[in-house]
């Protein structure tokens, strides 16, 4: 038996991306250099028509580790991984943008989000949690993927 890890495609990489309720880890770089990773939860936007991946948005608030960090160094990582077999990961290197006093913009993506990984009955509510004051939406621009499927698949 040969052991495999295909890659995948864009098109396979945002179905992965926009599936189920996965969180992303974000790897954000701290002031010594070090890393700090905490779980976020994420959506994906893209134009069908582009080859790009798009641009993932999260939000978080002023003050926080991460927030400090990408205003400091906006390079940032995150992986998003299927913990159950075959296993399936994609991780994302890129650049990351605070996007401040923008409250209408932040409610938006804040409900979208929370639509996502608490249903269309709470998203409302959770939006409104976390866009609240000192609340900022971050765009993370992809500058490099690395996505496999099936990793413990055997052929």
């Amino acid at each position: 038996m040969d052991y495999y890890m295909p890659e995948m495609s864009i098109t396979q990489i945002r179905r992965f991306l926009n599936k189920g309720t996965f969180t992303g880890k974000l790897a954000t770089v701290k002031k010594d250099g070090s890393s700090h990773v905490v779980p976020i939860w994420f959506v994906l936007e893209y134009r069908n028509n582009e080859d790009n991946l798009g641009n993932i948005y999260f939000t978080t608030f002023i003050g926080s580790v991460k927030a400090e960090n990408i205003q400091r160094d906006n390079r940032i990582s995150i992986c998003i991984d299927d913990q159950t077999p075959p296993f399936t990961f994609v991780t994302i290197h890129g650049t990351a943008k605070l996007y401040r006093h923008r409250q209408n913009e932040v409610l938006k993506w804040a409900t979208r989000i929370a639509k996502r990984y608490m249903g269309k009955k709470d998203s409302k509510a959770y939006g409104e949690r976390n866009s609240g004051e000192g609340a900022v939406l971050v765009q993370i621009k992809p500058t490099k993927i690395i996505a496999e499927k099936d990793i413990a698949a055997w052929e």
